[in-house]
């Protein structure tokens, strides 16, 4: 019985104590779900910034509450509890450190007195020495004080302020610019300060009672292949627009006007040196005047830089040229854009990869040297590809694909063939090709012909099939007789012939850039709406040559021989050229510059405010030249004997 009892009261202390712990374990969890409120909080410091005494923060937050909590800043050591420190709410707050020297700063989310994040801490190091008094140089520009401050203790400074007859003006890159009356006195205080920290002043007392000469400064670079020449001129009290500006040439009295920041020459400056003189006068009389030699060059010299691409593991340029300054351009969206520049010791050039593309890519090189100009190098297309190799006489389509036609083969081209837009057609040297009448090869990729070894003949038996180049396509023919073949181009992206031969029509409706060099046509020309063309020891014949919306055009050491040439909103430039023609016509604003060339008997008609520059030129049998509609004509006085020129009222004519 005893037993009994015993056991059974054993068995209901162990189920009260069960139910007493759930109990107990009920409550607990109900405290913790009552106490989190349904919330997770962490916090780290994004950012410290200390200016002087000032720390500003930025706090990263992240929650799963409806709102963001306060947080709490401690200094040096963790919270007590939620009231122990400065409270703040968002996630920025700045505070004020009185005491110099290594801080820890603690951040905790709270809400009420409960912590609802564990601390996080960062150390500042607080420097309350103040900056140096800043250093202050003045000058006086056209009636404006401009004030310059740096301070050489450091580079800790944020904020530079002036106190100028009472009046406060702050900057925080030091330069101040205000305008001040003449015989005034101003006495200005300059501070340098780091965050609120702020130096002793610098004080400069200032009496403007003076009034200086004008100040001429040139920047142009000698020697210059440019007429335009860029000046800064300045006065202390004046305006640019009230000061009287003469500048002219000494030997020849041409007259340059100043637009504000260059010398615009009223004609094209001669060629060689001269000395250019520039007089400044101020409203109180104050004279500056200063000389500088100029020295134009529009010589060219003979040779052209040659580049050649190495392909490999990297592609790598190489070029030989002669003295100078050499720039690697690649073209790109329609620009030839600077990849690197090189002194005149260098000769190659490791091509960056984000410089290579997996279409392929067009470089060359421009050379800049203080004697002669220099044409820039043919163009090299580089490209990684394994080309498709055709060795069979017909071809009626290229598939898409890459293509290499072997050297020393001939080929026939079976209907109208294309070259799509990011493949290339490469041709090798010694190859023949025919296009049939009224065919076409129509190039919207990269047609490069390589007839550089043994010349590339298109069209040998006679046919006169048509080359097209369009959207935004690239031709490069070196050493190729093109014979009776006629060659069209629309919205090209550049065309360069090399050592070739024409006896077709070439017509050029749009292209980046055209260079001819050491090739003869013979045939009728017309090109448009080109923004470079670039023509060197060549010779052009036929009945008519048209030049129109041509942006840069320059004939160097070349013959033009046609019936008729007519010039239309274009900028020629030719120096050691050749003109024989019946008819010759300058219209629509075009400019026509000539120096050290040849004009065989011909007759310019100069229209629609354009002009013509001719100097050191070689006048053969009768010229004639007719002015009209706001033309102008400039020349040497020693050919103005040579030429009879009829002008209207409107017009102009300068002899230097």
């Amino acid at each position: 019985m005893i037993k009994i009892c015993y056991s059974s009261l054993d068995g209901s202390v162990k189920e009260i104590k069960r139910i007493a712990w759930r109990i107990s374990l009920f409550f607990v969890i109900l405290m913790v779900v009552s106490c989190s409120n349904n919330t997770n909080y962490t916090v780290s410091i994004k950012q410290i910034d200390c200016e002087g005494s000032i720390c500003n923060l930025r706090l990263e937050i992240s929650e799963t509450g409806p709102t963001l909590p306060e947080f709490l800043i401690t200094l040096d050591r963790p919270p007590v509890d939620g009231s122990d420190g400065i409270r703040a709410k968002g996630t920025e707050t700045s505070i004020d450190l009185k005491e110099e020297g290594s801080h820890t700063i603690f951040v905790t989310l709270v809400e009420g007195k409960r912590f609802l994040s564990t601390p996080v801490s960062e150390k500042v190091i607080i420097n309350l020495d103040p900056p140096d008094a800043p250093v202050v140089n003045w000058s006086l520009s056209q009636g404006e004080l401009e004030l310059c401050l740096r301070s050489d203790s450091s580079d800790s400074e944020t904020d530079y302020r002036i106190l100028v007859n009472g009046v406060l003006q702050s900057s925080t890159h030091g330069t101040f610019s205000f305008p001040v009356e003449r015989d005034a006195h101003y006495i200005i205080q300059a501070f340098s300060f780091d965050g609120n920290l702020s130096s002793k002043p610098s004080i400069i007392d200032l009496w403007l009672s003076e009034d200086f000469a004008p100040k001429v400064e040139f920047s142009s670079a000698l020697p210059s292949t440019s007429d335009a020449i860029d000046i800064a001129i300045s006065d202390d009290w004046d305006r640019t627009d009230e000061l009287l500006i003469r500048a002219f040439l000494e030997e020849s009295n041409i007259l340059l006007l100043f637009d504000g920041d260059r010398l615009i020459p009223e004609i094209p400056l001669p060629e060689g040196k001269s000395t250019l003189v520039v007089q400044v006068v101020d409203s109180s009389g104050n004279v500056a005047e200063e000389k500088r030699e100029l020295r134009i060059i529009r010589r060219t010299a003979v040779d052209i830089p040659e580049l050649y691409i190495e392909e490999g593991t990297i592609r790598n340029a190489r070029w030989t040229t002669p003295k100078g300054m050499v720039e690697l351009q690649r073209y790109r969206d329609g620009e030839w854009i600077t990849l690197s520049s090189h002194s005149s010791e260098e000769g190659s050039s490791i091509i960056a990869k984000d410089s290579i593309s997996e279409n392929g890519d067009l470089y060359r090189i421009v050379v800049t040297s203080d004697n002669e100009k220099y044409m820039p190098s043919i163009p090299v297309f580089a490209k990684e590809s394994l080309f498709r190799r055709f060795s069979t006489e017909f071809i009626s389509s290229f598939l898409g694909m890459d293509a290499l036609l072997v050297g020393g083969n001939d080929y026939r081209f079976y209907g109208n063939i294309v070259v799509r837009d990011n493949t290339v057609m490469r041709v090798e040297s010694g190859t023949s090709l025919t296009i049939p009448r009224g065919n076409t090869l129509l190039v919207s990729g990269v047609l490069d012909l390589e007839g550089w070894k043994d010349r590339i003949k298109v069209n040998p038996g006679g046919s006169s099939g048509t080359i097209e180049v369009t959207n935004n396509g690239v031709l490069i023919a070196r050493s190729v007789d093109f014979n009776n073949s006629t060659i069209s181009i629309e919205n090209a992206a550049v065309v360069v012939f090399e050592d070739c031969t024409l006896s077709g029509d070439l017509k050029i409706g749009g292209a980046r850039t055209i260079q001819i060099y050491n090739s003869h046509f013979s045939g009728e020309m017309e090109i448009e709406n080109v923004r470079e063309l670039l023509v060197h020891q060549s010779g052009f014949s036929g009945d008519g040559l048209v030049l129109s919306g041509l942006g840069k055009v320059f004939f160097s050491r070349s013959t033009v021989r046609f019936h008729s040439v007519e010039v239309v909103d274009s900028r020629l430039e030719a120096f050691e050229s050749l003109f024989e023609t019946d008819g010759f016509i300058v219209d629509n604003t075009s400019h026509m510059l000539m120096t050290r060339g040849a004009l065989i008997e011909t007759k310019i008609t100069v229209s629609g405010a354009s002009s013509v520059h001719i100097e050191e030129a070689n006048l053969m049998e009768k010229i004639k030249i007719e002015l009209s509609e706001l033309s102008r004509l400039s020349l040497q006085k020693d050919l103005e004997g040579s030429i009879e020129i009829v002008s209207d009222e409107k017009s102009a004519i300068k002899v230097f």
